[in-house]
């Protein structure tokens, strides 16, 4: 199995895009993000990130704060290029859409790393089929559909055509009323099904961008290619050491002397990289079993299975362990996140 190997994080460029939307209801936002610990000024540089686990926090509390179940489908008709930082602006220079969306997936790790999009082609139609990185935290329904939502509104922005997709399908069950789904994606929605999905006429791909400037685009890549090599030499030290933990999840003895081994330096070479990078590794190993512990108890992984996959010596200091991190043992924390998937 493929492992990726960076932590996840969240631009939060994302995060002007829910302030518009909590805008728009009147919504003090600098209020609302204190009242959840989070210092506004924080939040408010566009080339800032803010680990997957804040980011899930402050969009979740936002959607109960105004009571809006379809929080993620409205927050997607705020998105404009600002809101997705520099790739908003790479795609809006673009020729065509199809060049905007090639170019999105180019550098989609720009605004985070949360969500990845994989394109299927078949019968002249283009599927666009949404998945989360093993390691990542249960997410609500509202980041699947903001990301939805998004994608059209920036479809019809960029070519000033009212696109609208094929079909759209939702691994969650169906609502009572569909009516705000159809009224944003003005095609088929399905519930219940195997994958969160969009699909897409081929043509759409040759519809030209209608802001399109060449020695733009050709400006504004050039500063999207350094800031993720940029990136890349900011945590690279992280990246290599969850790639090695994720490799060797199954062994029970994983330790940092192992992983210093492994990379060829000594234990207090390695701590120094990481501290730079704010990270200690105890801590990040932790968060990985944590992660891929929810990850699993989601996906009806039997506690056994876990316990081998994530290299614990038995189940019972797998229990041990779970409870100690989310104050419930796997069986409590399986049973509730099934009872809390929203039915609408």
């Amino acid at each position: 199995m493929k492992f990726s190997s960076e932590p996840i994080t969240v631009s939060t460029a994302l995060l002007l895009q829910m302030s518009l939307y909590l805008d728009s209801l009147n919504v003090d936002v600098d209020a609302f993000l204190r009242s959840l610990g989070v210092d506004p000024a924080t939040v408010k540089s566009p080339d800032e990130y803010i680990s997957v686990d804040t980011y899930l926090r402050i969009q979740d509390s936002a959607a109960e704060y105004v009571n809006d179940p379809y929080f993620g489908l409205h927050m997607g008709e705020f998105a404009e290029a600002g809101s997705w930082s520099i790739l908003g602006y790479v795609m809006m220079n673009c020729k065509t859409l199809g060049e905007a969306f090639e170019k999105s997936g180019k550098y989609s790790r720009i605004i985070g790393n949360m969500i990845e999009g994989k394109a299927r082609v078949k019968f002249k139609k283009v599927q666009m089929a949404l998945f989360t990185p093993p390691h990542a935290p249960q997410m609500s329904r509202h980041c699947y559909e903001s990301t939805l939502s998004s994608s059209v509104r920036m479809m019809r922005l960029l070519s000033g055509i009212q696109i609208n997709p094929l079909e759209v399908t939702l691994i969650y069950p169906k609502p009572e009323s569909t009516a705000e789904y159809e009224r944003i994606f003005c095609c088929p929605v399905k519930f219940g099904q195997k994958e969160n999905s969009m699909t897409l006429d081929w043509s759409i791909g040759n519809l030209p961008v209608r802001m399109a400037n060449p020695s733009l685009l050709e400006r504004f890549e050039k500063y999207a290619q350094d800031f993720l090599a940029q990136m890349e030499r900011d945590d690279e030290h992280t990246r290599t050491v969850t790639k090695i933990i994720l490799s060797r999840l199954d062994d029970d003895g994983l330790s940092i002397q192992k992983v210093a081994k492994e990379m060829a330096v000594s234990v207090r070479t390695l701590q120094n990289r990481l501290e730079s990078e704010g990270v200690v590794f105890s801590d990040l190993l932790r968060d990985i079993r944590e992660k891929l512990a929810k990850k699993y108890l989601h996906e009806n992984y039997t506690v056994e299975q876990i316990t081998y996959l994530l290299g614990f010596s038995e189940p019972s200091v797998f229990r041990k362990a779970f409870k100690k991190w989310a104050g419930v043992t796997p069986r409590e924390y399986r049973e509730q996140s099934l009872s809390a998937i929203p039915r609408i």
